[in-house]
């Protein structure tokens, strides 16, 4: 399986076309988020890494 993260960090930036393109590119969990520059907590991210550790381990 091939999994995508997305993420942006200001209003401005569009998060469903990066969305959009890595599903175009075959990803089928795309894990995503919107943050400041400044915050370091990214909910999304560690869950995409348990996700991938998951399938190693398989």
């Amino acid at each position: 399986m091939k999994y995508g993260y997305a993420r942006v960090s200001t209003v401005g930036q569009d998060l469903e076309a990066q969305i959009k393109a890595l599903k175009e590119q075959g990803c089928e969990d795309v894990f995503s988020g919107k943050y400041t520059g400044t915050k370091k907590e990214r909910s999304e991210f560690p869950k995409l890494l348990s996700k991938v550790n998951e399938e190693i381990q398989l």
